[in-house]
């Protein structure tokens, strides 16, 4: 049976829900707006479909198109609004400086705030908007006491249609806040409707429940949060956590990313849909909310320690809050950086994702002996890769535009290793030629990573490194350590500072840019401390220095470009709140617990709902990690 489903988004869902009661029902969703830009011909979804499923406003569209008839095949369903969780939730519009009247969106897309665009036209600060939210304000302005209203229209829609949902509402209420938005039900909400509608096409329904394993798709659009004070069954604690398209921000931003919209907008002009503006005035004047304000009132739980760290189970600290993209599963993921990225690439490989990986060896190696000479450790064979100036003239090398002076270093026992990969072939190479053969390849791929990857996800681990004299090349062990010889003349320590750390990364994310536009990034931070350091103090100072300035660096990187992502690994691993639980005897070592917290988190939120899971299969002991710091010890 195909069913067209004409309506708000509302209509998705349902679709999805009538397809998993019956797979007899072959839906199709067409959003109603695209009848209005001529985007969508009646006439054709008419003739197409056994039957179409529509809101109250096809009646007049089918007047409109001098089609009555056409109703004969329509199956009427109310549109499913509640306001009484979200009373202050309005649409907005006004005319833009150039003279066109346009919606006017927010960071919750196109759902504005009446207080909030009250506050903005009657020239309020930021602080004197917050200041606003409280539940005195909401009392005076009818907030506190929206329920009848609510139901009064709820049951008015209803009454347009041959569906009475009014029945389902108690259950509805026991659940809490059963809207996402005030014209944004849940799926089970939804449900009810199906269940409603298969009774009117007398179809039997073989699953009744499908709501509790939908994926939905209206809890992927902004969530508008409960104000503290509007109370109902179930609703206990409000906050004031706006839920965007981006990840949740907190009421003193909300009302500042607002404001910078409406900036965009003559203010005569601004004008707030269903909702007199004009009235707050009278509501408000026995009050004065200009004269209170503390920036700090109505910010989310991440935002306070207490909440968000101390009173929370050390297993559930969620220091994550928002990513700013997601990963598909079509998405080309490289990785690269030190040893704990590789446990990024496992979670990655068991929820099916398409780890990219253009250096695998292809068929001819068997498993052991692919980790053994390190393929599908990272994206190539490149080894950690430990510090953004590796980072930096990896590419640079796989591009042609440096070529480091020195070519080989020879191990004691005469075998040839790459100075920048030394522990990439176990057994090293016989002679010279097969060293750059196998470079020259290696490159070649390394260049195929760069060009083909949607993703690149880099874990900086340290700043401490070793470069020569000669030409700056920066090698990710020391001389010596695991081939060649070290040389005063020829080779120095170094360790990078903030501003080199920023500028070499600048640099890959522009050349990357360049080459592969559209390529997103995360960075992480190893929580890993240094085996060792060269440097003339501690190793838990140095450890400190170093992680403190790549943390730094991250930080001012993810916020100077849009496409690129911050992720808390190191602050999940080093927190203080685990007290310690999730590092081995050797205070360095990650146990599997850690991991797992880590993995856990990253996944929620860069991995879609469908795949991914917690995580866990992926880790191992951590002995499996291959590190090349490690070859420091065995000297």
């Amino acid at each position: 049976m195909n069913i067209a489903i004409l309506s708000n988004c509302q209509g998705e869902t349902l679709a999805q829900l009538l397809k998993e009661m019956n797979p007899q029902i072959n839906p199709s969703f067409h959003l109603v707006s695209k009848i209005w830009t001529n985007e969508l011909n009646l006439w054709e979804l008419y003739r197409d479909n056994d039957l179409v499923i529509a809101q109250p406003f096809i009646r007049d569209s089918a007047r409109d198109c001098g089609a009555p008839e056409i109703l004969e095949k329509t199956l009427i369903i109310p549109s499913i609004a509640y306001s009484a969780f979200h009373p202050d939730m309005t649409y907005a519009k006004g005319r833009t400086m150039d003279g066109q009247m346009e919606t006017i969106y927010t960071p919750l897309a196109h759902y504005n705030s009446s207080l909030v665009c009250y506050a903005y036209k009657n020239n309020f600060s930021v602080e004197q908007a917050v200041a606003l939210f409280n539940e005195d304000v909401f009392s005076r302005l009818g907030y506190l006491d929206k329920d009848n209203i609510a139901y009064g229209e709820l049951k008015e829609e209803c009454d347009r249609t041959d569906i009475d949902l009014m029945k389902y509402l108690p259950r509805w209420k026991k659940s809490g806040c059963f809207m996402y938005s005030f014209n944004h039900p849940m799926a089970f909400v939804i449900e009810s409707l199906a269940m409603e509608v298969m009774r009117k096409i007398n179809l039997p329904v073989l699953n009744k429940n499908p709501a509790r394993y939908l994926d939905d798709p209206l809890r992927k659009m902004p969530v508008w949060p409960v104000y503290p004070g509007i109370r109902h069954e179930g609703v206990y604690d409000g906050d004031y956590a706006f839920r965007g398209i981006t990840g949740v921000i907190g009421l003193r931003e909300f009302i500042e990313k607002s404001y910078e919209q409406y900036e965009k907008f003559q203010p005569q002009t601004i004008e707030c849909l269903n909702v007199d503006i004009s009235l707050f005035d009278d509501l408000l004047k026995s009050g004065n909310p200009k004269t209170s304000s503390n920036p700090y009132k109505g910010l989310p739980d991440h935002n306070f320690w207490k909440k968000s760290v101390a009173d929370v189970l050390s297993e559930e600290v969620d220091p994550v809050v928002s990513v700013k993209f997601k990963i598909d599963e079509s998405d080309k993921i490289a990785t690269a950086g030190s040893c704990f990225a590789q446990h990024i690439s496992r979670v990655l490989v068991s929820n099916g994702y398409n780890y990219f990986v253009p250096e695998n060896g292809g068929n001819a190696l068997d498993t052991s002996e692919a980790k053994e000479r390190n393929f599908g450790v990272f994206s190539a064979r490149f080894g950690n890769v430990y510090t953004a100036r590796q980072l930096k003239q990896l590419f640079e090398r796989a591009f042609g535009t440096f070529q480091p002076a020195e070519n080989y270093w020879i191990r004691s026992d005469g075998r040839y290793v790459d100075p920048f990969r030394p522990q990439i072939e176990p057994d090293g190479f016989s002679d010279v030629a097969s060293l750059l053969q196998s470079r020259d390849e290696h490159l070649s791929y390394v260049r195929q990573m760069f060009q083909e990857m949607n993703v690149f996800v880099f874990t900086l681990g340290l700043t401490e490194g070793w470069r020569s004299r000669i030409d700056g090349a920066v090698y990710p062990l020391a001389p010596g350590v695991a081939g060649g010889q070290y040389s005063i003349d020829q080779h120095e320590f170094v360790n990078f500072g903030v501003n080199e750390t920023v500028d070499d990364i600048s640099w890959v994310i522009d050349a990357i840019g360049q080459i592969n536009p559209g390529c997103k990034i995360i960075l992480t931070v190893s929580p890993v401390p240094l085996i060792a350091t060269y440097g003339k103090r501690s190793a838990l100072v140095a450890t400190t220095f170093s992680k403190s300035v790549l943390r730094v660096a991250a930080d001012i990187i993810a916020e100077k470009f849009a496409h690129i992502d911050y992720f808390p690994s190191y602050e999940i691993i080093t927190g203080n709140y685990n007290k310690g639980q999730y590092f081995e005897e050797d205070l360095r070592s990650v146990k599997i617990e850690g991991v797992n917290h880590v993995m856990k988190l990253f996944s929620k939120y860069y991995l879609s709902i469908k795949s991914r899971n917690n995580g866990n299969a992926s880790v191992r002991r951590l002995a499996d990690i291959v590190c090349d710091e490690e070859a420091i010890l065995r000297i």
